[in-house]
């Protein structure tokens, strides 16, 4: 009886200090990054003008950082081969009492293909834009393929994306080809090998220490 006695005290014990070890939760997510349909509702009407390669995802963020950095990277068959740029834009929302900056509002993005004079290269016209309810900022830069692509496909984001500071993580992209067949990919690495040619828009807050895709 003694024998079982102890072992219900001992049980009861371990029992009592595991419920009084404190659970050490996750940090919340400096920014949260969603998928939106950017021709939604009256918005189709802008269409013909951002054209077919064009996309949005819905920007939240709260932190130390006082930037919202945009990064455009060139893929070839699932590795990374170019940085066309890095654009950082300022957060001018700031609580001055927790010294953390705040945006909400939408990050636009727009792809545009065109035939110059030479009839083996592709020149894109890519616009990137920032907008919140202080305005809106946009950048332009230019992507030249050595190739006459005949075919290309948005990638989206499939769920939304909530990332520390520092974080960083393709939102938004595109995909071509030179070929009649272009398939259907995601970010993930092992997708982007079945991409001939992919732009990926990436997006982080603070300094980068993250890898992406």
């Amino acid at each position: 009886m003694k024998k079982w006695l102890g072992l219900i005290l001992v049980a009861g014990l371990a029992v009592s200090a595991a419920a009084c070890t404190p659970v050490e939760k996750a940090p919340e997510a400096a920014m949260q990054v969603k998928p939106v349909d950017l021709f939604a509702g009256d918005a189709q009407k802008f269409k013909p003008f951002l054209g077919l390669m064009s996309g949005a995802v819905q920007v939240k963020y709260r932190g130390k950082s006082n930037e919202i950095r945009t990064t455009l990277e060139v893929w070839e068959y699932g590795k990374k081969t170019q940085t066309l740029g890095v654009l950082g834009e300022s957060i001018r929302d700031k609580d001055e009492k927790q010294e953390q900056y705040s945006f909400d509002g939408e990050a636009i993005f727009s792809v545009k293909g065109s035939q110059g004079e030479d009839p083996n290269k592709t020149h894109y016209e890519i616009t990137v834009a920032l907008t919140d309810k202080n305005g809106y900022a946009s950048n332009q830069l230019d992507w030249i393929v050595d190739a006459k692509q005949v075919a290309s496909s948005p990638i989206e984001l499939a769920e939304e994306l909530n990332l520390q500071d520092g974080e960083r993580a393709a939102v938004w992209g595109m995909q071509a080809t030179d070929e009649q067949v272009i398939k259907t990919v995601d970010f993930t690495p092992e997708s982007l090998k079945n991409a001939k040619w992919a732009l990926l828009v990436i997006m982080s807050a603070g300094s980068e220490e993250t890898p992406a895709p």
